[in-house]
């Protein structure tokens, strides 16, 4: 990434591929992250809870951050620590069983297939676009 950076090769006809090698990028530290969990042993389950834990603070998703006060219907918040993305993460309020097989099924068949498709994607459009451009 740090080439096709330097040289400008994510510009336009490439733009489309570079943002799909930016999701290649963060589906990869989703894996890093997911894997954590799976030895189950204290180091990854307070690890997932630190991580987990800033999931909190995420805008407008995590109970804590910004904007989820916004998401009210009336009186009735949208967005509290039962329906947040750190409920979403876990299955739960607490690293559990629910949260191992919820990691265990993202890290061995959810996130793969979907770096599978977007690879594939990826390697069509870089065979589209014309190969790797040059040095500029």
């Amino acid at each position: 990434m740090y080439r096709v950076f330097l040289t400008g090769s994510y510009k336009p006809p490439r733009e489309f591929n570079w943002g799909v090698g930016v999701i290649l990028l963060v589906l990869t530290l989703l894996l890093s992250f997911t894997g954590y969990l799976l030895p189950w042993d204290q180091l990854a389950i307070w690890a997932i809870t630190v991580g987990s834990n800033m999931a909190r603070a995420h805008p407008f998703v995590g109970h804590e951050g910004p904007g989820s006060a916004l998401l009210k219907v009336g009186d009735v918040a949208l967005i509290h620590s039962g329906s947040d993305a750190r409920f979403l993460l876990l299955g739960g309020r607490a690293v559990g069983g629910e949260t191992l097989l919820r990691f265990y099924v993202l890290h061995c068949v959810a996130i793969p297939l979907a770096v599978a498709v977007l690879i594939a994607v990826h390697f069509w459009r870089v065979r589209k676009d014309g190969g790797i451009s040059g040095a500029l």
